[in-house]
């Protein structure tokens, strides 16, 4: 197999269309995060983005987009804002993970939402964790009839939603408004819930807020931003930025008024995106890692990402697992409570790498 690391703009026509036809090919790959119209965003901001191509007989097989930063460290393109990534290639192309990172020139390569499936990696996972997502693929009426209490769900958001326009205005719901004002709203409602939450801001650095102001121009069948806008009269109740590849939606950004919490307008524009998804053939919404009561709630299912790294050095692959076992250990011992505040920097502190 032949590999070569170029630059996302030194990619053939070709190349992208192999790329493009991989993606649409692979179930797996159904996510946005794996279209090359992602990386191309993330390259038109940043300047660490490369490709690494696989070939076999001069014919593309498979990519693998990365970011390198300090020390030939390579991380997911997008980084911490990642919710998915792995090799894109087709499921019966084999590779060795030393070969290519060696190809790319990297010494690591860092994930934390791996995609199921990726066997050439398992043996570099350290953890693995559920990443919740909605069933939209028979419809709005067989994802609540799926659900233990769907009547009492739509029963609930019929009362909220009634309450809002009484009180506050008529609610209307406007599935993509990618209008920057709109943006700019999301994104500074967003940041203010981050210092409500204790939160990381991925939105102090400017090349995230570039992003989807990028994102928000972008619009065609096979990859598009989604501005969900849920108004009550003439003032925004919630908003939602995401991302479409044709039938699935990745939610990024969700958010809504705090000065509107009572009518629970968060709620509402879910049932309103669902709703509207479904309708526009949209088979799943993706939510991202994470346990999050509103994902909770609304979840179909779940399906499983993995965290780890793949290294070059063998010596430094054994260090991670000691550490990783040795944290375990710690984790379960009586010393687990007291930790967890070195644990919580640490933790900020490789988010700051992942999205700086």
């Amino acid at each position: 197999m032949n590999i070569r690391t170029v630059k996302f703009e030194n990619l053939t026509s070709d190349e992208i269309a192999a790329w493009s036809d991989i993606q649409q090919c692979e179930q797996s790959l159904d996510s946005p995060y794996f279209r090359p119209e992602f990386t191309q965003a993330v390259t038109a901001i940043r300047n660490d983005v490369e490709v690494a191509v696989l070939k076999e007989a001069g014919i593309p097989v498979g990519f693998l987009p990365f970011q390198r930063s300090s020390w030939n460290v390579g991380r997911p393109v997008g980084g911490a804002l990642s919710d998915f990534h792995g090799l894109i290639a087709r499921a019966d192309t084999t590779c060795d993970p030393v070969e290519l990172l060696r190809a790319c020139g990297l010494s690591t390569w860092n994930f934390s939402h791996l995609i199921a499936g990726q066997n050439w990696l398992a043996p570099y996972v350290r953890n693995k964790a559920y990443s919740p997502y909605v069933d939209l693929s028979n419809g709005m009426e067989t994802y609540l009839a799926s659900r233990e209490r769907g009547r009492r769900f739509m029963a609930r958001y019929g009362q909220k939603w009634r309450k809002l326009a009484r009180e506050v205005g008529p609610v209307r719901f406007e599935f993509n408004q990618p209008d920057p004002a709109i943006v700019d709203i999301c994104i500074g409602w967003k940041q203010k819930q981050y210092l409500r939450t204790n939160e990381l801001d991925v939105f102090r650095y400017s090349w995230v807020r570039d992003l989807l102001a990028w994102l928000a121009r972008r619009s065609d069948n096979d990859f598009s931003a989604v501005v969900g806008v849920l108004y009550a009269g003439d003032k925004i109740a919630a908003l939602h930025f995401g991302m479409r590849s044709r039938d699935v939606l990745h939610s990024w950004f969700p958010v809504y008024n705090v000065d509107l919490a009572k009518y629970s307008p968060g709620f509402l524009l879910w049932v309103e995106l669902m709703q509207s998804a479904q309708m526009r053939g949209i088979r799943r919404i993706d939510l991202g890692k994470g346990q999050e009561s509103f994902k909770t709630r609304i979840q179909s299912g779940t399906t499983l990402v993995a965290e780890g790294a793949l290294d070059t050095r063998p010596y430094t692959n054994l260090l991670r697992k000691t550490c990783h076992s040795a944290k375990n250990r710690l984790r379960d011992s009586p010393l687990g409570t007291p930790a967890r505040v070195p644990a919580r920097i640490a933790h900020r502190f490789l988010h700051w790498l992942d999205v700086r």
